[in-house]
């Protein structure tokens, strides 16, 4: 009975083990025939996850959180212009992102790009620690965002090949945050829970 116990516990621990290794957000996004609507349902349960919606300026026309669980929402574009949309789906693990153009009376997805990023990122307790190092990294933009995707913190360093910082959020108000870190080329991620 022992060996029974032991044998399911390790199975558990495999199967949640497996589950925490995919960290490529996987949507099911889907245009309808009729309008300029779109569809997207996601499965996810790694902290941080985000939608956006953007246009070609990098102007953010939709950003939701989406986590714990089954995200479904409808996305009525009828009154967009016709041009390029950028929907992004991140994670601080990876991010999905569709390039769509609408064309009149319908949408299209022209391209998916799909990025995995190292992580760069340790967490202990109430305290995260970066360290990103590249040969090419001269600029380092930080920012910090609440819950309600309100800025709390922002920060742009010259570096020369690498950047160690520590955050400390023991003292920060109860709430989730999340760390972003733009090196130029790409975006590392990390949510928080502080309370």
């Amino acid at each position: 009975m022992k060996n029974l116990m032991k044998s399911a516990a390790i199975a558990v621990l495999f199967l949640v083990s497996l589950t925490s290794m995919t960290p490529a957000p996987n949507p099911n996004l889907l245009i309808s025939d009729e309008g300029k609507n779109l569809f997207i349902q996601l499965n996810s349960q790694l902290r941080g996850t985000t939608i956006s919606i953007t246009d070609q300026s990098a102007n953010t026309l939709f950003f939701a959180d989406a986590y714990d669980g089954t995200y479904s929402k409808k996305f009525n574009l009828e009154q967009l212009a016709n041009g390029t949309y950028f929907f992004r789906v991140d994670n601080p693990e990876a991010s999905l992102v569709y390039t769509l153009k609408l064309v009149e009376d319908r949408i299209e997805i022209v391209q998916k790009e799909e990025k995995s990023s190292p992580s760069v990122f340790r967490v202990d307790g109430a305290t995260v620690f970066l360290a990103l190092s590249s040969k090419d990294l001269k600029k380092v933009d930080i920012k910090i965002t609440n819950s309600q995707n309100a800025e709390v913190f922002r920060t742009t360093e010259n570096v020369d090949g690498s950047i160690d910082k520590v955050f400390n959020f023991e003292k920060a108000v109860k709430d989730s945050y999340t760390i972003r870190v733009v090196d130029g080329k790409t975006t590392y991620s990390q949510y928080i829970e502080v309370g």
